[in-house]
């Protein structure tokens, strides 16, 4: 499994990606099974500093992510929007199919406890300065961060977490740069994890 594949709007999903992934459950949700093993002792952990984080969302199938696209955009059209204005708008915080990082198994969405949602002030709560601090410890990178919609494509999304490993996390937290700039320059040392 290539931990540091890049997924966006640029670069989809390869074919027959998905075929491959062993899936293993996380509170119901389901990740690539190493991932999923990082996301337990990293929840784990949490739990032990007295945090307890919830899991929003983790693998999607490309049917999945079809609806959630369809829906957000009937949503946008509903208030006004043209379709052209509608997919501007929901293309800034939800992927097409095909492009989503979450059909790689990779992707967590984590959130407070009683959340049912993604939380905008997400960064603010106990369980977003916890993952802030120590989520790099378990392999994982604040995907998508402020001042970096530029390169990501994807506004700020303080609860989408991605696994890449540790070693890579471990740069990409402590430099302050993005997976695309992580890829950028330091690909020929890594790509070949």
């Amino acid at each position: 499994m290539n931990y540091l594949i890049l997924v966006n709007k640029f670069e989809p999903l390869p074919a027959g990606f998905t075929d491959e992934i062993k899936l293993k459950d996380v509170c119901g949700r389901l990740f690539e099974s190493q991932t999923a093993e990082c996301l337990e002792m990293m929840l784990y952990a949490a739990s032990s500093d007295g945090i307890d984080i919830g899991v929003l969302s983790g693998y999607r199938s490309e049917e999945y992510q079809q609806m959630l696209w369809e829906r957000e955009i009937s949503r946008e059209m509903g208030k006004g929007l043209s379709y052209n204005e509608a997919t501007s708008l929901v293309s800034r915080t939800l992927a097409l199919p095909g492009c989503s990082e979450h059909s790689t198994g990779l992707a967590a969405d984590l959130c407070t406890p009683s959340a049912d949602d993604t939380e905008v002030f997400f960064y603010k709560t106990e369980q977003g300065k916890w993952l802030c601090r120590h989520a790099q410890e378990y392999g994982f990178i604040l995907r998508y961060p402020r001042m970096k919609e530029h390169l990501t494509g994807i506004d700020y999304e303080p609860w989408h977490y991605r696994y890449v490993g540790q070693e890579a996390a471990r740069l990409i937290t402590e430099s302050g740069i993005c997976l695309e700039e992580f890829l950028h320059f330091y690909s020929d040392k890594y790509t070949t994890c």
